[in-house]
């Protein structure tokens, strides 16, 4: 986490830090990133660097949790239902999952982020990080499973732990089908309709189910 020296700085210093690396970590590998690299994009001394962050770690961690509070917010601008009158579980989760995509598009600089983040070679420290979202994500996740049960959307029969825990796999499934995309070419996810079928296919599975209706007793 940044030190409070950080938070001092005038806003338009903080953006050309966060931005210089945010390009770094989308360039390169968190073992080949540089913090030489960062401080010249930004324009601050080595030593000033120190005074804003631990180390190169401290920043790295900070640069995805303000990736993952910007997309948070995103959500909350473009869907409303999320908090509104006209939550509907199923129509606003697929909302949310349409809605991700377009903040990717809209970002290009964190879906490089991210993009690189799926090939990160330092193992501990991408669990490490992917367990900080998870826990984002779960919060995100969970709110939407309270209110679905309070509103009477959801069956009361389910356990409300197990379906949070089928969401975060839910979710985990949906990384996984961006991975069989061609990586080589991130954007292609943005056309391909392929992804968009496995969001729906994935969210008729969660209000179906598997078992076959007519062989319900």
């Amino acid at each position: 986490m940044p030190t409070q020296t950080f938070f001092n700085l005038p806003e338009a210093k903080r953006n050309r830090i966060i931005e210089a690396a945010t390009r770094e970590f989308a360039a390169y590998a968190f073992d080949q990133a540089s913090i030489a690299r960062i401080i010249e994009q930004a324009g601050i001394p080595r030593g000033s660097f120190y005074q804003y962050f631990e180390n190169l770690k401290d920043l790295y961690k900070y640069i995805f949790d303000l990736s993952v509070e910007k997309k948070l917010q995103y959500f909350d601008a473009k869907v409303p239902d999320l908090h509104g009158e006209g939550f509907e579980f199923f129509s606003t989760l697929q909302r949310v999952f349409v809605v991700g995509l377009e903040f990717a598009r809209e970002h290009p600089d964190l879906l490089a982020l991210g993009d690189r983040f799926i090939k990160e070679s330092n193992a501990p420290l991408r669990q490490e990080v992917m367990a900080e979202q998870a826990l984002q994500s779960a919060g995100f996740y969970s709110d939407m499973l309270r209110r679905g049960f309070d509103l009477g959307q959801l069956d009361p029969s389910v356990d409300y732990t197990t379906a949070l825990y089928f969401m975060k796999g839910m979710h985990a499934a949906l990384v996984e089908a961006y991975l069989t995309l061609d990586q080589s070419n991130p954007g292609l996810v943005f056309e391909d309709d392929a992804y968009l079928k496995s969001i729906n296919n994935l969210l008729q599975l969660l209000a179906h189910g598997l078992k076959n209706k007519e062989a319900l007793p």
